[in-house]
């Protein structure tokens, strides 16, 4: 009983975070290796950056966005409030975040591979990026690894023996 308890309530717990934001980096980041999906973090000033509230509501809050993440991506918002406090240890890791990435202007997504730590995706600031044209960037680069992935698997598949 108690596994399946332990089951059930696990299953509960990943389908309830399905595109939304996990407010802890390491549960974000093992999250993501888990279910095999890439980390998206976006950075942000939630009490004071007026593009950030724009891109949140003109790009995350949007269904096609919305149907982009629940497949392909674990969400973190690496905020940086004014007025507020994440608390120190939110606080010191979304230092470390920005600046392991560059990012010093908000507001700013990157995506990440979670295993490597790799850089897939960069935009900061909203200048030169519409909500819209982050979305079809992000679609992009789906695809794009939709398609290097089954150039793989036909590789990989070619080289094996015949049974």
């Amino acid at each position: 009983m108690k596994i399946f308890l332990s089951v059930l309530l696990s299953c509960l717990w990943t389908a309830g975070f399905a595109g939304e934001w996990i407010e802890s980096y390491r549960t974000a980041r093992t999250m993501a290796i888990r279910q095999n999906k890439k980390l998206l973090i976006f950075f942000s000033g939630s009490d004071w950056c007026t593009a950030g509230r724009t891109l949140e509501r003109d790009l995350f809050k949007t269904d096609a966005f919305q149907r982009l993440a629940r497949g392909k991506y674990i969400l973190y918002n690496a905020d940086f409030p004014k007025y507020s406090s994440p608390g120190q240890e939110a606080e010191e890791r979304n230092k470390r975040l920005s600046a392991r990435y560059g990012v010093h202007r908000f507001p700013a997504v990157i995506v990440i591979d979670p295993k490597s730590g790799g850089l897939l995706v960069r935009q900061i600031g909203m200048k030169d990026a519409t909500p819209k044209k982050m979305l079809e960037k992000l679609s992009e680069i789906e695809a794009e690894t939709a398609r290097s992935y089954r150039i793989q698997e036909k590789r990989s598949s070619h080289g094996k023996p015949e049974k």
